[in-house]
């Protein structure tokens, strides 16, 4: 069954509205004993008890023993600032992947490894672009045939790339998919000495891509970026465009908090 045929049947559970509903309720009317969160809410004393006592336990809520008023702890507030900087950072992304795809004429994407695949996260590329389809946002593409997919597992040694082979499920998706091990150890070496990955028609006839990789502050890899368009007219281009990628991976690094020697 499909996943969301599988959402459309779920029921909330209610133990959980209910104690989202006594952290808004605490956002918005600061300390508030039981039978303020009662008149608040319509949920029986009881419920609320067990609900108050999970929050606190959690941390995510305060019990003052002397009012027996309940408030909330900085953990909301630290959720929050998390989210508010992955927002930030996305945000970073889309408008450097915009000025790729201003600068180069080319679909710019950044992507993530999933389960052992490239999701996509953002997409950025001009209105007539005949291949934007083939970058549709929250779209999946294999590893082993795509310029940020094997940029990717360029942060991997040769012996996780060959424990990996078969979760990768290689397949011919084209005459130029690379399907062997060997000659992918072999690419992926290439990967590494230059600095970004190339597609040459790998995944979709016609389409071709380059790739780097973005590394994070703990020193792995928090995605890749591309730029994606039709078959490259030869070494020339791909050194042009390349020449315009690798600065802007290696920006968006030091943006994602990766230390980058001067």
């Amino acid at each position: 069954m499909a996943e969301k045929e599988v959402e459309n049947k779920l029921e909330p559970i209610q133990s959980v509205e209910r104690a989202l509903q006594v952290l808004e309720l605490l956002s918005t009317r600061g300390s508030l004993g039981l039978n303020d969160m009662h008149k608040a809410l319509g949920v029986n004393k009881a419920s609320l008890l067990r609900l108050a006592y999970t929050l606190v336990g959690q941390g995510f809520a305060a019990k003052d023993e002397q009012t027996g008023e309940y408030s909330l702890t900085l953990k909301s507030y630290e959720i929050g600032l998390r989210a508010v900087k992955n927002l930030d950072k996305m945000s970073l992304i889309t408008s450097t992947l915009a000025d790729l795809s201003s600068q180069t004429g080319r679909i710019a994407q950044f992507s993530v490894e999933d389960n052992n695949t490239l999701l996509c996260l953002q997409s950025i590329g001009q209105k007539n672009n005949p291949f934007s389809v083939y970058t549709n946002l929250g779209g999946r593409s294999p590893l082993y045939c795509t310029s940020a997919g094997k940029a990717l597992l360029s942060a991997c040694s040769n012996t996780e790339i060959i424990a990996r082979w078969d979760n990768l499920d290689p397949k011919p998706l084209t005459k130029n998919t690379i399907t062997d091990i060997q000659e992918l150890l072999s690419d992926i070496s290439r990967t590494r000495q230059r600095g970004y990955a190339l597609d040459q028609e790998e995944n979709e006839y016609g389409i071709c891509c380059i790739g780097s990789i973005v590394m994070g502050q703990t020193g792995k890899p928090v995605g890749a970026i591309s730029l994606s368009g039709n078959a490259f007219s030869g070494e020339d281009e791909i050194r042009s465009l390349a020449d315009i990628l690798l600065p802007v991976a290696r920006r968006l690094s030091g943006m994602m908090g990766y230390y980058i020697a001067p």
